[in-house]
This record gives C-alpha cells, sequence and structure tokens, in this order.
C-alpha cells in the first residue's frame, strides 16, 4: 500500500502508542518523531491512544487501540513493520525490537544510518511517499557485541541493534544482555590467595604437584560448593545482570589429578570436566533463577567438543578463534591444512552443535600487539560471520580495541561494519563502506580513502594475518607504506573542511606508526618523530596502543627497538571489564 508520510512540511499522521506502554517503547515513538522532522520538516504529532484517533496513525508497538499485538513467531529483538489499512504498524517480540524496528523504518524509507557516535545521516524529503506492504526481520545472532570502545556508546548501540553487555544502554534505548562477568572466572569463583595456603588441593595438579597461577580442580566436591557459594552471591547482588561467567582462567595449565584425567579420558576432551562442573552449577540454580544463564569457555585446551556431555539449556558455551589466521576464511585454511588451528576450531564449531544449544563465538578483529596497526579483512570477516550463521551460532563478539581511549586503524569503520553483519550476515558492505567513508570523511577523501583500504585490505589478505604481529609482518612493505602515507596526505590536501580533515589525521596515525617503527634507529629526527607521534596520539584521546599497556612504555619501545618489538618493560594495565 502506498503511504504519502509527509508533503511540503506537513503531515496529517500521527505517531501514537499505548498509553502505557513502556519507557523502550514511548522512546521509540519519540525518535520516530524526531528523525521524520529531520528528514520532512513535518513535526508530526506524537501521543498516546489515550486521545482519540484523528487520522492515519504510525502505531508504534502493542495493544495500540486494542488492533496490535506482540509479534511472539519471532526470534527476540525481531519486529514487524507492516501496512494496516490507512494505518502503519511497527510491533516486535519485545520492547526493544520495537526501537529497532523504528530505526529500521527510517533505513528504508528515510536512508538513516548511524556511522559512528558522532555522525549519523537522513536524506530529506519535500515529499515522503512509501510503499509498504510487510517486513519482518530477525537477528541473526541473539546476541550482537562489536567489542570496541566506540561501540559501546548506547546511541551507536542501539541504533545499529547491538545488546552487549558493556554498550551503554538505558532501560530506554532497549536495555542490553547484561553479564556479570563475560570471560576467565576461576579465580574469582574460587580465589586462590584466599584458599590456596590451606586447601593446595583446590588448584590444579600438575606432575604430581599442586600449583598457584593454573586452574581449579573441577572434580573435588568442596570446590563446587564453594563455587556455587560465590555464584550465588553474585546472581543476587547483581540482579540486573542475566549471564554469569563460570569460565576457564587465561592459562593452559588444567588439573591433571586422577579425577579430573579419568573424567576428561571418558569424555574425550579436557571440556568434559568443565561442562559436568558448570552443568551442575546450571541445575542448581536454574528454578530460583529461571533467566540466569551461565556462561563457559572453548578456550585453548578445552576447544574440542566432550564426546557426551551436553551442556544445558541455561548454559552458554563460547568457543574462541584464538590462535588462528585471518587473512582467509577459517573454512579456506581448514581445507588446506586439516592439522592447523583453523581446521581444529571448524571442527570443534562443528562438533561443540551437537553438545550446547547455546554455542557463542569470541572472534577477533584487531592486532593487540599493536592497536594502530591495520588489520584489514573486511570481506573475510563477513565470510566467517556468514559461515557462524550456517553453523547455528547463537551470539557473536567481534573484538577489538577495548581500551577506554579507544581508537585504531579505521575502529570506527570496523565497529560499523560489524554492527550491520551482526544483524544481517548478508549485508553488502561495500555498500556501507561506500556511504560510511562518504559521511565520515566527506566525499572527495572519502573517494582517496578508500583506494587507501583497499590496497590494504589487499595486502593483508595476502599473507599471514594474525592478532600478534609487528610492523615488520609479511604483508607490510616499504612499497606498501609509501603508497599508503601519499594516499593519506592527498585525502588530507583534498578534504572539504576542518572535521574531515581531523579524522582522517587521526586515522593517518596508523601509517605514520608503521613509518616510524620500519625506519632504522639511527634515522635522523627519529626519537623526535616518536614524541610528535605520541602527542598527537594523545591529542585522540588514545590511552593505548598496545592491548593495556601505558602510552610512557609504548613510547621506550618504539624508540628502543626497529619494529617496537623490545617489549622488555611491558607491564599489564589489568582493568575489569564487566
Amino acid at each position: 500500500m502506498q503511504y504519502i508520510i509527509a508533503e511540503n512540511g506537513e503531515s496529517n499522521f500521527h505517531i501514537v502508542n499505548h498509553q502505557y506502554s513502556d519507557e523502550t517503547v514511548r522512546y521509540a515513538a519519540s525518535e520516530l518523531q524526531k528523525y521524520l522532522l529531520r528528514a520532512t520538516n513535518a513535526a508530526i504529532p506524537y501521543y498516546s491512544d489515550r486521545c482519540p484517533k484523528r487520522g492515519p496513525e504510525i502505531r508504534i508497538g502493542a495493544n495500540v487501540r486494542g488492533e496490535t499485538g506482540i509479534e511472539d513467531d519471532l526470534k527476540e529483538d525481531g519486529f514487524c513493520i507492516r501496512s494496516a489499512g490507512e494505518n502503519i504498524t511497527i510491533t516486535a517480540s519485545s520492547s526493544r525490537g520495537v526501537l529497532y524496528g523504528v530505526y529500521r523504518f527510517l533505513e528504508l524509507f528515510c536512508n538513516y544510518r548511524c556511522f559512528t557516535k558522532d555522525v549519523d545521516t537522513i536524506d530529506t524529503f519535500s515529499v515522503l511517499k512509501i510503499e509498504l506492504g510487510e517486513i519482518k526481520e530477525e537477528p541473526a545472532f541473539e546476541c550482537r557485541d562489536a567489542y570496541f570502545r566506540n561501540a559501546f556508546n548506547g546511541e551507536f548501540a542501539s541504533k545499529n541493534r547491538l545488546n552487549a553487555s558493556l554498550c551503554d544502554l538505558s532501560v530506554a534505548k532497549g536495555g542490553r544482555m547484561k553479564w556479570f562477568n563475560f570471560h576467565h572466572s576461576f579465580r574469582d569463583l574460587v580465589p586462590e590467595d584466599i584458599y590456596f595456603d590451606t586447601h593446595p588441593e583446590y588448584f590444579s595438579e600438575r606432575d604430581g604437584k599442586r600449583e598457584r597461577d593454573t586452574q581449579l580442580c573441577l572434580t573435588n566436591p568442596e570446590v563446587y560448593e564453594i563455587a556455587e557459594r560465590s555464584l550465588r552471591g553474585w546472581i543476587k547482588n547483581n540482579p540486573e545482570c542475566r549471564v554469569f561467567s563460570v569460565a576457564q582462567n587465561d592459562n593452559p595449565r588444567r588439573c591433571t589429578c586422577k579425577n579430573c584425567l579419568e573424567l576428561e579420558e571418558r569424555e574425550g576432551s579436557p571440556a568434559g570436566p568443565i561442562i559436568h562442573f558448570v552443568n551442575r552449577l546450571a541445575d542448581a540454580i536454574k528454578d530460583e533463577y529461571p533467566r540466569v544463564l551461565l556462561h563457559t569457555f572453548a578456550y585453548m585446551y578445552s576447544v574440542p567438543a566432550p564426546k557426551k556431555v551436553v551442556a544445558r539449556d541455561n548454559v552458554i558455551v563460547r568457543i574462541c578463534s584464538f590462535g588462528n589466521r585471518f587473512d582467509k576464511t577459517f573454512e579456506e585454511l581448514a581445507e588446506s591444512n586439516p592439522t592447523g588451528n583453523e581446521a581444529t576450531f571448524v571442527n570443534a564449531l562443528k562438533a561443540w552443535r551437537e553438545h550446547a544449544s547455546r554455542l557463542y563465538v569470541w572472534d577477533y578483529s584487531v592486532n593487540f600487539r599493536n592497536y594502530l596497526q591495520p588489520f584489514f579483512h573486511f570481506h573475510v570477516m563477513a565470510e566467517n560471520i556468514r559461515c557462524f550463521q550456517r553453523l547455528g551460532i547463537a551470539g557473536l563478539m567481534e573484538q577489538g580495541n577495548f581500551a577506554y581511549g579507544g581508537g585504531g586503524a579505521f575502529d570506527e569503520l570496523k565497529a560499523y561494519i560489524i554492527s550491520r553483519l551482526l544483524w544481517n550476515p548478508q549485508t553488502d558492505i561495500d555498500e556501507e563502506t561506500d556511504r560510511f567513508f562518504t559521511a565520515v570523511y566527506g566525499k572527495n577523501a572519502g573517494e582517496v580513502l578508500k583506494r587507501y583500504l583497499a590496497l590494504m585490505e589487499k595486502a593483508c589478505t595476502s599473507a599471514p594475518l594474525t592478532i600478534y604481529q609487528y610492523p615488520n609482518a609479511e604483508f607490510i612493505t616499504d612499497g606498501l607504506v609509501e603508497k599508503s602515507d601519499d594516499l593519506f596526505k592527498e585525502a588530507v590536501t583534498v578534504a572539504e573542511n576542518e572535521i574531515y580533515r581531523e579524522r582522517i589525521e587521526r586515522d593517518y596515525l596508523s601509517i605514520r606508526f608503521l613509518k616510524i617503527t620500519r625506519s632504522e634507529l639511527d634515522t635522523v629526527g627519529r626519537d623526535e618523530a616518536v614524541d610528535k607521534f605520541i602527542d598527537d596520539v594523545k591529542h585522540f584521546g588514545i590511552t593505548e596502543i598496545n592491548e593495556r599497556g601505558s602510552l610512557e612504555i609504548a613510547k621506550r619501545f618504539m624508540k628502543s627497538s626497529r619494529y617496537a618489538e623490545d617489549r622488555s618493560e611491558y607491564y599489564s594495565l589489568y582493568y575489569i571489564m564487566q
């Protein structure tokens, strides 16, 4: 059906929700009013259905005039936009889905996009005329996490349909899938500094000796009792959280005592004792806390799926692509090397599908050794995400620079493309990239930077690409750096205003980092160039250029060694992310 939403700054429509709609639905209606005003210059009235009907309506959410309902046939966060006689309805399976439906309406009919926390665009119309039948959408993944600091912004997250724990999503913006802890937590469940001296048997036995800085002994009944008490305390004290992590520590030193090894052998995997342990906790809390989910890892030694035990329905198993290459798709690399990390990972994904109804993936999209070093595998990443969808993965995190200052090599572009793919893996990323470059850098400079991206992505996917590389990685050549440098200088020159130029200079840090670190230590002016570079990094609010590393120490890395390879002074800035 055809609708004229607005013409010459006026509209016959009203935006309406139920008089007792919740905060999210009311916010969704107000967002529709705000952005339609930007697009059409028509201030479409917004009120509740307590007011009498005065003409055609855009009805937002359930129970509007008793004629709209919950879309309970859709996955959580799914929505439906449909014509209903002279009216238009936007309904969903949840209030958050209603908000998503409003933003999707604006995308489809007004070409709205939110590219960064500071940049959004919408077309303008003297006449906004739309054709509408029924549009239904639902997310590819129940948990969608672009794990970049800039993507945690609530405006960006809600408008791009991210729902991850660290996103700053108020109730009005739809809320989030809040986790108490989403990473390594055995040391928090049964703290080593409290128990090791008196009960070393609670921790890993290695070569016949109980050791510190390892894992828990998961077959020890007292370990289970302490863990259950800790878990119940977490749940009681954090009622806003839905997911609680019961996951191995970040080291490979699992327990090899007689009981743990016997259970491993029966299950054919070190993951066996973990899943048995987590299942027991899941069973203990499920009746009292039916919405709570427990999260655990398939990581390092526990990647292979067990033979028999199946994770409970209230358990998330998250498998990590740690140790993989990213220059080709995981499936391509697995096929070319059946004994490599990627083959182990792909085979584990397929096997875990039979042992976990909620299988998540923790994937990587950045160089952790050097955040500013280009890590561009957009098309490979898109194919990997499509593979995850085909394999039935329920939740997906793409991890980038999460440091409090954020920043990196095209991190804002990464976060935007990832957010689009997490909702719909079939997204045309070339089309979205074109839109991004024009909006963020301007038409002239955007065209130049697209050439840079194509050049660098081709290089990144022509040789091994891993998450811990230095500036002497095989794909980085002097010629590549020189061409990239020329393109950035051209982009700065043709930029249409100072705002675009400032954004280009921020992303130019990536190539400046490569130029400086690849130069010989005795190059004239090298130390001064490092000083100026670090000053500019600070100017852009970037607080880390190495994962959890001090900027001052990073400066010394750059001065003391070519390729910034000497990390002898490194210490970890370990701040809790939850």
